[in-house]
């Protein structure tokens, strides 16, 4: 059953806006979400080019950025393009992760963020991501030692709790607030849930009039007119789209179409129109995407990592599913683009 709140028509939330971080002002109030293995540097360009107004990092090992550990300290490579943005932390450890937010900052990110939602197994297991969840007291001492450790905001993204008969949103969002939070960001839905069934976007709502930090909704975007609901029906103050911009960056764009078009004070007559790109389009930015990333990870791995975004820019496409299995068996960059032409004729 969808529990998320009824849409309120006559809303009076301004919608596209500038969001205030602490002391950083973020142009608009559209967020890519961080995504383990596949938000990367070339991602991130391709969210700000499509409307986003801040990007994350993959999540980023506490543990390995104190040990020095290269790979983890290669995840905090940022570049101007995909600014303003905030590296996103995962550790349970108060004294690592406090350390591990200040050689963070060092990096020049524009905010640091806490993960309090991950809910795969390995990472539960240390005590960290949604684990955090399970006790407020803990959560604040982790927030506030990375609050002391570095100048810059910093955020927490969370989920409900651990699972439905322990959800304690409000708690641990209170928490992290009086630690010094400066945004607080809820997917709802539980660690236990994973990505079953419906966000609850409900919960925002409650969390939103709990809280003064600003609140940001995130969890079942899949349209310009998904995110005009969960800021009509919750008052959030942002949006945060994950999984549903991977291959189709052009859902930020119609975000952004949406919040700009949305008439503030009067009905209206359905959903805001939808960029549908053409097949040529999809294409050359899917291929645009692949030239980005062999910039940035040289072509052996960049082919392997392309693999996790291609099959979602031909989605639909007439011969996708012929073309998808030549794409995972591709081994180099002329490959891919030569199958990938195939379906702009």
């Amino acid at each position: 059953m969808d529990s998320r709140l009824p849409v309120v028509r006559n809303s009076t939330v301004s919608f596209l806006k500038s969001i205030h971080i602490k002391g950083l002002v973020i142009s608009n109030n559209l967020f890519l979400a961080p995504l383990a293995g596949v938000g990367d540097n070339a991602y991130r360009i391709l969210g700000r080019r499509f409307g986003a107004g801040l990007t994350f990092s993959e999540m980023v090992s506490a543990n390995g950025i104190v040990r020095g550990n290269l790979k983890t300290l290669e995840l905090m490579h940022i570049t101007e393009e995909e600014k303003p943005l905030g590296i996103q932390l995962f550790g349970s450890d108060p004294d690592v992760m406090a350390d591990a937010a200040g050689i963070a900052a060092g990096h020049k990110p524009d905010l640091i963020d806490i993960n309090c939602g991950c809910s795969v197994k390995k990472v539960l297991k240390t005590g960290s991501g949604a684990a955090l969840l399970a006790d407020p007291e803990h959560l604040y001492t982790v927030v506030r030692g990375c609050v002391d450790a570095s100048a810059l905001p910093v955020s927490v993204k969370m989920r409900l709790g651990l699972r439905e008969e322990s959800i304690n949103v409000v708690e641990n969002g209170l928490a992290a607030e009086e630690a010094g939070a400066s945004l607080l960001t809820l997917h709802p839905r539980t660690a236990a849930a994973k990505y079953d069934g419906h966000a609850q976007w409900e919960y925002i709502a409650r969390v939103k009039e709990a809280l003064s930090i600003p609140v940001c909704g995130n969890g079942d975007i899949k349209s310009g007119g998904d995110a005009v609901n969960m800021m009509e029906g919750t008052g959030c103050d942002a949006v945060m789209v994950g999984r549903g911009a991977i291959g189709n960056p052009w859902l930020l764009e119609n975000i952004v179409h949406a919040f700009g078009s949305h008439p503030q004070s009067a009905e209206r007559e359905g959903p805001p129109a939808e960029a549908r790109p053409t097949a040529r389009e999809r294409i050359g930015i899917a291929l645009e995407h692949l030239d980005l990333a062999i910039s940035f990870k040289g072509e052996p791995r960049a082919v392997r990592d392309m693999k996790r975004h291609l099959h979602r820019y031909i989605r639909g496409m007439r011969d996708a599913a012929w073309v998808r299995e030549r794409l995972f068996r591709a081994e180099s960059a002329e490959s891919i683009r030569a199958q990938l032409r195939t379906l702009e004729q």
